[in-house]
């Protein structure tokens, strides 16, 4: 599970960026932060299941998995993030 308070400032600002709207690979460093929370599994590109599900904007876009739905929504309430065994 990820920790909240390992994550930079620059990365939890585009967690909560993504939370408001998917997120656009334009300047490297954005992508580079995104492509680093996407191997934290934090956020996911919009990509083809996206577009099944409806999503009719750009399959390049970054958007929110449910890990960081879940980091964001614990950060919120200010609890310990549960882990499912």
């Amino acid at each position: 599970m990820n920790d909240p308070q390992s994550l930079t400032r620059a990365e939890h600002d585009i967690l909560v960026a993504a939370l408001n709207a998917p997120l656009f690979d334009r300047d490297p460093n954005v992508m580079g932060l995104c492509l680093r929370l996407c191997g934290r599994q934090l956020l996911q590109r919009a990509g083809g299941m996206a577009a099944a599900n409806g999503w009719r904007g750009s399959p390049h876009a970054f958007v929110l998995t449910r890990q960081g739905w879940a980091l964001l929504k614990t950060e919120r309430r200010h609890t310990a993030i549960r882990r499912a065994g």
